[in-house]
């Protein structure tokens, strides 16, 4: 079951180059901790995926008028995964959302199990999407197992971080006109 905590406060200043690279750095740090390079494949499975989740939470809160809704919806991963695709534009293509959606058949699986153990067939199907793509070369070459699973799970994660990022400054920079009443203008008081 996904967190239903609410999120973080958004922070509507706009963040300079070296804040985004720190906020990138302390991430990366998260992830490592959360998934280390030393866990067992049902870890790296789970908390990516949870990680990954909430990657996908933030990039859609980012753009709601009422976020306190959202926090409130219980809305499973797939739902997610298909509304971040929707409003990412034209960065709705690439390797990540077919991963995303791969670990998702492969976590749902592993997490029904009394004695949870991998499917060769969905890990292969999480493998193919990952390797077709010429972006993620460098871990191609790494041996299946472990830390090939991680890092094509960190990659994943890498990625909707950063559009997160890209994400949270379009909405910085081209509000909502929905948010943005003109001025002088009242809505009556029964309609608020």
């Amino acid at each position: 079951m996904a967190n239903t905590e609410p999120l973080p406060a958004q922070d509507w200043r706009f963040k300079t180059a070296d804040e985004h690279k720190a906020e990138f750095k302390s991430n990366e740090a998260r992830f490592d901790i959360l998934v280390p390079y030393d866990a067992d494949e049902l870890s790296i499975v789970l908390k990516g995926h949870l990680l990954i989740e909430e990657q996908l939470r933030l990039i859609v809160r980012s753009l709601l008028a009422n976020p306190e809704y959202f926090d409130k919806a219980r809305l499973n991963f797939a739902t997610l995964l298909k509304l971040a695709r929707a409003v990412a534009g034209h960065f709705n293509q690439g390797a990540c959302w077919a991963a995303a959606d791969k670990l998702n058949t492969l976590r749902n699986h592993m997490a029904h199990q009394v004695e949870p153990i991998a499917a060769p067939a969905l890990l292969e199907r999480f493998y193919a999407v990952c390797e077709a793509d010429e972006r993620w070369s460098n871990i191609h070459a790494l041996p299946r197992g472990r830390l090939k699973l991680r890092a094509y799970i960190c990659a994943t994660w890498v990625v909707f971080d950063a559009l997160r990022a890209v994400v949270q400054v379009c909405v910085r920079t081209c509000p909502n006109p929905l948010n943005n009443r003109p001025s002088g203008y009242d809505l009556p008081k029964d309609v608020e």
